[in-house]
């Protein structure tokens, strides 16, 4: 027993596979590092900036016009949609290798529905809780004022909804802010949930209609809805994001008044009584009913790779090019000007409706251009020697503790005195310098927690597993 004990400690193995990926036969999945860590340090960006905008006086101040000029508020739309790229790569990974389970051994519905889908669960859930104990660390760490008025049983219900992921669903009115980025883990749990159940229902029905034409009609659904829910008089998010920092706005009050006074600062207190930001979020950004779009993306690109060909087709080829110059015009209307410009309420419903599911698209041909046979059409090595380089492979392992951890420190640095001098420079450059230092703490704390918590626990559920034989 002990010395199975003393065998889930492997710090100097741990450690060292940060920096490798290991002899495996699912190598072509490479690519994937490059395109995680990106989305990854993207996400990091988009917080920066938010933070640091905080910091300046809403219109029509000069500094806040001055913002309006800037390359960070340029790009602080296209960043902002970084998340989707996360929950693509949730779909296409739970996909893939729901499919090829599935090719290789005949379902038994009633072993699969009874013992295999819920084990899958199971694991998905141990697999984000040590990211979850570690956020509630660094609550405990850094502090965070209670609920006004509220009791102990509140409070508990507060914690409860993290660990029981549906954070999506409660008002954000009375998150933690240390643990805000917990709701997309919530939501990736609720598509775990679903989407296999989705899959195996359309498996056994595709000689009616195959699984990528089901999930193509779930997209469908996904931009239909939005459109439906959607309303641009009473979620007019366009013309606040113009005139307000998103911080304070999407922040509770009591955390305001608290991180004024807990960090000795003074914001402007000159913000919307009846905020369409808060509606938003509640009806078109948080909930899975909004958001399982992407997820249906990467399970559409998973069935495509495996059912890619060798095709060398130049018009194929041709199409690549096409699609890529479709991606790269997509991007550029994403950029936000410098000057507020309101479209018709249809073009903004289709536009709100629409916009998460297109960019998902094209970063789905872009990663399947690196994952798809050398041979194929659509292959662009260059992408796939980018995406593949080494660099990105310590990023990526660590990005699920850095995406939880990074949003609290970078409080902490700026906030209090440590960072705090950056905000005499514009927002872009204290965002970029600020930038490899949060990166790099974050990337320390995930580091020590990887190989003392995450991979110890990891071996403790494979030997619980293989002890019982459930695997």
């Amino acid at each position: 027993m002990n010395l199975r004990i003393k065998m889930l400690w492997q710090i100097r193995r741990d450690f060292m596979s940060l920096f490798t990926r290991g002899n495996n036969n699912e190598s072509y999945l490479d690519p994937i590092d490059g395109f995680r860590s990106i989305a990854n340090l993207s996400i990091i960006l988009l917080h920066l900036v938010a933070i640091f905008s905080a910091f300046l006086l809403p219109y029509p101040h000069n500094e806040w016009n001055e913002f309006l000029m800037s390359l960070a508020f340029a790009l602080n739309n296209l960043m902002s949609y970084s998340i989707e790229i996360f929950f693509m790569l949730s779909g296409f990974l739970l996909t893939y290798k729901l499919i090829i389970q599935w090719k290789k051994n005949i379902i038994n519905p009633e072993l699969y529905l009874r013992k295999e889908y819920p084990i899958s669960i199971l694991k998905r859930a141990l697999r984000f809780w040590p990211g979850i104990f570690l956020s509630m660390l660094i609550l405990l760490i850094f502090g965070e004022p209670r609920y006004p008025n509220s009791g102990y049983s509140f409070e508990f219900f507060r914690h409860l909804n993290i660990w029981m992921f549906f954070q999506n669903y409660i008002d954000f009115e009375y998150w933690y802010i240390t643990l805000a980025p917990l709701w997309s883990i919530s939501l990736d749990i609720q598509a775990h949930i679903i989407l296999p159940l989705l899959l195996y229902l359309f498996n056994l029905n595709r000689k009616l209609i195959s699984v990528s034409n089901c999930l193509f009609l779930l997209l469908l659904v996904s931009i239909i809805r939005n459109m439906i829910v959607f309303n641009p008089v009473t979620m007019s998010t366009l013309s606040i994001s113009y005139r307000y920092p998103s911080l304070p706005l999407l922040s509770p009050d009591h955390f305001n008044h608290w991180r004024e006074t807990n960090y000795n600062l003074t914001f402007s207190s000159n913000y919307l009584e009846d905020n369409p930001a808060t509606l938003f979020m509640h009806k078109m950004y948080l909930p899975l009913e909004a958001r399982f779009g992407s997820f249906i993306i990467g399970g559409m690109l998973a069935i495509k790779l495996l059912e890619s060909s060798n095709d060398n087709n130049k018009s194929s080829k041709l199409k690549k090019f096409l699609f890529f110059g479709l991606i790269f015009f997509q991007i550029l209307t994403m950029i936000q000007r410098s000057n507020l410009s309101v479209p018709h309420d249809l073009v903004i419903t289709l536009v709100v409706a629409s916009s998460r599911q297109l960019f998902t698209i094209g970063q789905a041909f872009i990663l399947f251009t690196a994952l798809c046979p050398n041979s194929h059409p659509y292959h662009s090595p260059w992408i796939k020697k980018f995406l593949s380089l080494s660099i990105w492979i310590p990023i990526s392992k660590l990005s699920y503790f850095v995406y939880l951890i990074h949003w609290r420190i970078s409080f902490e640095l700026i906030y209090g005195q440590s960072l705090r001098f950056l905000t005499k420079y514009s927002v872009t450059y204290a965002a970029l310098i600020c930038l490899p230092i949060i990166l790099f703490i974050s990337q320390f704390i995930s580091c020590i927690w990887y190989v003392l918590v995450e991979k110890p626990i990891e071996r403790a559920i494979q030997l619980y597993f293989h002890k019982n034989h459930i695997n």
